[in-house]
C-alpha cells in the first residue's frame, strides 16, 4: 500500500512534526509533501495527523503505523547496503546490535578479531536498549546482539550468557573512599549515589537491591547510560552505582571501582533470532565476545571486593 517515497515521508514526519521540515529532509517541496499526506489518508480511510498550534501530531492510528514503517525502511535500506556491498566486492554483511556500554567495551576487540579472519565483511553496529535489540533480533534486523537484560526477555530469542554481573561503586581517585579496599551497599546508599534509571535493567536491579535491604533510594542523579554515570563520578559529583561492564569501563578511564554485590538479574548475553542460522563471521564474533567478557569481568564477583 505504501511506496518508498511515502514511507520516507512518514518517517520524516515522525521525526520533525512539521511538513516543511519533513519535506526538506526527504528532498520534497512542502506542497508536494502535503498533497502526498492527504493522498495517503484518503487511501487509508483515516487521519494520520492532527494539527495543533501549527504543528502536525500523529493520531493514535498514525502512531500505530510508525513501528512497521521504521521496520520496512530498515529492511529496504539493508537490501540497498547489501547490493552496494556486493557491487563493491564485499562478500558478506554483519549487522550487530549492542547496548551502549557493551559497544564501548566488549565489542571493539571482539570485532577486531573477527575482522582479522573475515576482512571483507561489512559491519553495521546498531545501538539500543536491551528490549530494542531483542526486537531487532526477532525481526532479523541484526545477526547478533549484545544486551544487559532480564532472563524472561532473553527467552524470546536464542541466547548465550557471557558472564555473571554485579553492582559496583565507581568514584574518582581522589574520593575519600578510593583508598578503602571494600565498600558496602549501605555506605553508598547513605551517601546518595549516582544511579542508572530504573527503566534500565541494571538501574532496576539497583533499586530492588536497596529496597530489599531496607535502604533508602535517594539518588542525587539518575542517568540513562553507565558511561554517563562514570563521567559524573569522574567530575567529583558523587559515587556511581553501575553494573560490571560499567565498572570495567570506569577502570579503563582511570576511576576506582569497588564490587558491591553479585546479580542474578539482569544478565549479560548475546542474542540472535531463533529461526536464523548464524553465519561464520557471527559465530566468530560471538566467540570473541565470550572471551572478552571472561577476561573483562572475571573479577566481578571476587571476594577481594565483595560487600557483606
Amino acid at each position: 500500500m505504501f511506496n518508498r517515497r511515502e514511507l520516507l515521508l512518514l518517517r520524516a514526519m515522525y521525526r520533525h512534526d512539521t511538513v516543511t521540515a519533513a519535506a526538506a529532509s526527504v528532498n520534497m517541496t512542502q506542497p508536494a509533501a502535503s498533497a502526498l499526506l492527504r493522498d495517503m489518508e484518503t487511501r487509508l480511510g483515516f487521519a494520520l495527523f492532527s494539527r495543533e498550534n501549527r504543528r502536525l501530531h500523529l493520531t493514535s492510528q498514525g502512531r500505530a503505523l510508525i513501528p512497521e514503517v521504521l521496520n520496512a525502511l530498515a529492511g529496504i535500506e539493508a537490501v540497498d547496503r547489501l547490493a552496494v556491498d556486493i557491487r563493491q566486492g564485499a562478500l558478506a554483511r554483519l549487522d550487530v546490535g549492542a547496548v551502549a556500554i557493551a559497544a564501548s567495551s566488549l565489542l571493539p576487540p571482539a570485532l577486531a578479531g573477527m575482522r582479522q579472519a573475515h576482512p571483507l565483511v561489512a559491519v553495521t553496529v546498531r545501538a539500543g536498549i536491551a528490549l530494542e535489540i531483542i526486537e531487532m533480533a526477532v525481526d532479523h534486523r541484526i545477526d547478533l546482539g549484545i544486551i544487559i537484560g532480564a532472563p524472561s526477555d532473553i527467552d524470546r530469542v536464542s541466547s548465550l550468557r557471557l558472564a555473571p554481573l554485579g553492582l559496583h561503586a565507581v568514584m574518582a581517585r581522589d574520593h575519600p573512599w578510593a583508598q578503602q579496599p571494600a565498600l558496602t551497599l549501605e555506605q553508598v546508599a547513605d551517601a546518595g549515589p549516582i544511579v542508572l534509571a530504573p527503566a534500565l535493567p541494571a538501574g532496576r536491579a539497583t533499586r530492588q537491591a536497596l529496597e530489599a535491604r531496607g535502604l533508602p533510594y535517594r539518588p542525587i542523579i539518575e542517568v540513562a547510560q553507565s558511561s554517563a554515570a562514570c563521567a559524573l563520578a569522574a567530575q567529583g559529583l558523587g559515587v556511581a552505582i553501575v553494573e560490571s561492564l560499567g565498572a570495567h569501563y570506569a577502570e579503563r578511564q582511570g576511576l576506582v571501582a569497588r564490587h558491591l554485590l553479585p546479580l542474578e538479574d539482569p544478565v549479560l548475553a548475546v542474542v540472535w533470532s531463533k529461526d536464523r542460522a548464524m553465519s561464520a563471521p557471527a559465530q566468530l564474533l560471538q566467540q570473541g565476545l565470550a572471551e572478552q567478557a571472561s577476561a573483562c569481568l572475571q573479577q566481578s564477583t571476587t571476594p577481594r571486593a565483595r560487600a557483606r
